[in-house]
């Protein structure tokens, strides 16, 4: 069975991604503020991956955290550890 992606699946998924690459751990209230900043194009974007994910890098936490935004549910769906060279 396919599992369904919706904004709790996401927010979990978040969730365990920041946690595991950065220590940190966020709310359902951050998680709104977050995806409005990202909808609301206030951040720093890195790059348009497809026509529906865009790559934001923010700083969360005191952490630099880069956000993978769907912009067809508008909402976050994972997060990364970037490397500029």
């Amino acid at each position: 069975m396919k599992t369904i992606k919706d904004i709790n699946y996401s927010f979990n998924h978040l969730n365990e991604r920041l946690n595991e690459r950065f220590n940190l751990s966020i709310t359902w209230e951050e998680y709104y503020k977050l995806n409005k900043i990202l909808k609301n194009d206030k951040s720093n974007m890195i790059l348009i991956e497809n026509k529906d994910q865009e790559i934001h890098q923010l700083t969360f936490k005191g952490a630099s955290v880069t956000f993978v935004f769907n912009t067809n549910k508008n909402f976050i769906t994972t997060s990364l550890k970037w490397y500029n060279d």
